[in-house]
């Protein structure tokens, strides 16, 4: 697996092939549906991550 470079999510979905798009935007609109509040989706890592933000 190849770490992206992108600094935001919608750029790291739109350098994706349309093939992974599909697939990643499906996995990541459950990932959202199911979290619990107070998480936030991020870029990590060269990664859409998933964390509790140290600060409100």
């Amino acid at each position: 697996m190849m770490k992206s470079k992108a600094n935001n999510i919608e750029q790291y979905l739109n350098e994706l092939p349309d093939h992974r798009k599909e697939a990643i935007s499906i996995v990541k609109q459950t990932i959202l549906e199911s979290l619990p509040d107070g998480y936030d989706e991020v870029m990590n890592w060269g990664m859409i991550t998933y964390e509790v933000p140290l600060e409100t």
